[in-house]
């Protein structure tokens, strides 16, 4: 396996996570970090490779003030960890920009620009002939993009449907057990998939971006965020979810995207389903995608149960990929 040298723009949990996973796996991923730029902790640059078990026992990085232009960065590839942004995109889209236009390979988890931009983003990476990957942006490590290229090349996908929300599907399948939902949401928080502020996930704005990213990504379409219709999840869906549960049914957060009268539509929100449905049993923080094609009928993947590290593998398999 080829190395690669890798520009890290954002250094929080996500990216810590994958520092941990690069020192643990350098002999199959012989990546070296030579640039890592944060927002509040400082920068730190070092052509021949940064101590990444240094950079994780440190809060603030050794250089302060303005970092270099990303396009002055060391690295052959942009990594680009920084907090998501789903109304703009922003400043991460900036940075994959700046970055392709450099001739750097970009690799994000961010998913706000890719909901709000891919078309420019694909364009230019295409015009530089850099990779542009994003397996993390949808929902940890499941396999989507990678499914897409490999395995349905030919296929064409007519119908989405899937739980891409750790936090609403944890909440819901809490409801199910009787557990009220402020304290759904507070085991959320304590297990670190929920935001100290859950707004995003609760009405929908997260769920809605990843309809919009697989709508556009795979199925051609060019609809927006704002595009996707969204039921919130409160108080009332949890208590909908407890009745549900006892009609031997589950209410799951379900995103959905098809084509309606020559248009692709996608929506999100609380939907009933019964046990024969292959989402039924995706409980807790577990996350499913079932894809309907013309060529390989229907395709369901699953990932159960998935933290953070699930986060960094994905980023990492599409830098094993690139340096492939």
């Amino acid at each position: 396996m080829k190395g690669a040298d890798l520009c890290v723009i954002g250094f929080g949990n996500v990216g810590r996570a994958l520092a941990k996973l690069l020192i643990a796996r350098s002999a199959d991923a012989p990546f070296r970090v030579v640039s890592i730029v944060t927002a509040h902790h400082g920068w730190w640059v070092d052509v021949n490779g940064i101590d990444l078990s240094e950079a994780l026992q440190v809060k603030d990085l050794p250089s302060k003030g303005p970092p270099p232009a990303i396009a002055d960065l060391p690295g052959d590839v942009l990594v680009e960890l920084t907090t998501l942004d789903p109304r703009t995109g922003q400043p991460a889209y900036d940075h994959m920009a700046e970055a392709l236009r450099a001739r750097k390979h970009v690799v994000t988890a961010n998913k706000g620009p890719i909901a709000h931009r891919y078309d420019e983003l694909r364009q230019l990476a295409a015009a530089t002939d850099r990779a542009l990957r994003f397996e993390a942006t949808l929902a940890d490590c499941l396999p989507v993009f990678d499914l897409r290229r490999s395995a349905l090349p030919l296929a064409e996908i007519r119908r989405i449907r899937g739980i891409v929300s750790s936090t609403t599907n944890h909440i819901l399948s809490a409801a199910a057990r009787g557990v009220r939902f402020d304290d759904a949401l507070a085991e959320a928080r304590r297990l670190g998939v929920a935001e100290a502020d859950p707004r995003s996930d609760l009405e929908g704005w997260d769920a809605a971006a990843k309809a919009t990213i697989l709508a556009n990504v795979l199925m051609g379409a060019r609809i927006r965020i704002d595009d996707v219709s969204r039921e919130i999840i409160d108080g009332a869906a949890t208590r909908d979810a407890a009745r549900v549960a006892r009609e031997g049914a589950r209410l799951r957060p379900l995103i959905e995207v098809a084509q309606h009268e020559g248009r692709v539509v996608a929506s999100f929100g609380p939907r009933r389903l019964d046990p024969m449905d292959p989402l039924f049993a995706v409980d807790g923080l577990s996350m499913a995608l079932e894809l309907e094609t013309d060529l390989a009928g229907r395709v369901v993947v699953q990932l159960h149960d998935p933290h953070l590290e699930q986060v960094a593998y994905a980023v990492l398999t599409d830098l094993l990929e690139i340096a492939g």
